[in-house]
Formats: structure tokens, sequence, C-alpha cells
């Protein structure tokens, strides 16, 4: 079963999810945008799943956390038991695979099985300690170091030592211009702690 035991959810949750519809989304595929109307919350089987808030005005956006294997996006969550629309867009940051979970077995399973309410209580710390990491990071931290840790973590996402992503997207999660990105990369270049190519970055020495 691709709902793996590790998630220590009792076998027939686990026969239950594997009953809801599946999706498999490309490469910035988007699934869910801002006013959508949702009939479902992703559950992630494989790949990863960017959530951003975007500023249609400044043309800005910012990440606020990724969905990962075996993860649901709590912000779908809350907008699905509440009968809001999205506030957020939601796009597959590389080939994924979803199972999508109604209102209706939510509903059904926060009676039936204590494991799914852990489950959720689990997922619902992770995505806020992140939150708060990243609004943290952008009050105190500078685009530097943010820029740092931001490499860090989608290598070890993607356990690759190369980034393939443009300055200008890096510059749209971080929440600034590419020109800004582009210079402080030049700068990790000329320290040894990057290559940079057309569309990726290797990372040498960046911790």
């Amino acid at each position: 079963m691709e709902v793996i035991s590790t998630l220590n959810l009792e076998i027939e949750l686990i026969k239950d999810i594997h009953k809801s519809t599946t999706l498999i989304l490309k490469k910035n595929e988007n699934i869910i945008k801002p006013g959508d109307i949702l009939e479902f919350v992703p559950l992630v089987i494989q790949g990863s799943l960017r959530v951003f808030y975007k500023n249609t005005v400044l043309k800005k956006e910012i990440l606020l956390y990724n969905v990962n294997k075996n993860q649901i996006c709590f912000s779908s969550y809350i907008s699905i038991i509440k009968n809001k629309s999205s506030k957020v867009f939601i796009v597959a940051e590389q080939k994924s695979k979803l199972i999508l979970i109604t209102k209706k077995s939510i509903l059904s399973w926060q009676k039936k099985y204590k494991s799914w309410n852990e489950f959720i209580i689990k997922n619902y710390i992770n995505q806020h300690e992140i939150l708060l990491e990243s609004i943290k990071d952008i009050g105190l931290n500078k685009i530097d170091a943010r820029l740092k840790k931001y490499l860090a973590k989608k290598s070890k996402n993607t356990d690759s030592k190369t980034i393939y992503l443009t300055h200008k997207f890096i510059a749209n999660e971080l929440g600034t211009s590419r020109v800004v990105i582009s210079r402080i990369l030049k700068k990790f270049e000329k320290l040894g702690e990057v290559e940079l190519s057309r569309g990726s970055i290797k990372l040498k020495n960046v911790s």
C-alpha cells in the first residue's frame, strides 16, 4: 500500500484512504488557486506540493510551505471544513501523485479513527512550525542567509546537489527580485559555495 505503515494509521483507515480518487500532476501543474471552492484535501503519496500566496497587484509570490510525501495540505483542510474558498495557490513542485480526500470522508474518519485525528494534528504542527520559521526568516534574517537555507532545504528534499530552478523562480519563492538573487548567487559562486549553470545551481559547500 502506498500509504505506508510508518504513519501509524489503522489498517482499516489505510484501506479507506485507498478507496479515494487518485490524481497525478505534472511538474508545475496547478491543482488549487485562490477563490476555488474545495471538494477535496490532497494527500501526497509521491512528489511534493508548493503552497504559496501571490499578490497579483505587486506580482510577487511568497512560499508558505511545502507538502511532502505522506502529508496533507492543512490550508486545504481548513478551507474544506469551514466551507471557505481557497486563499492560496497549490502547485506540484515535481511530478506528484495525490489521493484526494473528500469532506464526507474527513468527517467520517474524525469520528471513526483515532489515528486520523493524530495524523491531522501532526500535520498541523509541522506546517505551522514551518510557517512560523518562514515568518521569522523574513523578519530577522538577511536574504543571504535565507537563500542559503532555501538551497540546502531544496537539496535535501530532492536528494540532489544540483537544483534545477531559475533565479526568477527562487526570487518569487523568497519574496524578492531576480536581480537580488542573481547577485547573491554570484557572490556564493566566487566563494566556492555553488556552481552556476543555465537553469541550475550545483551546491558545493552550502550548509
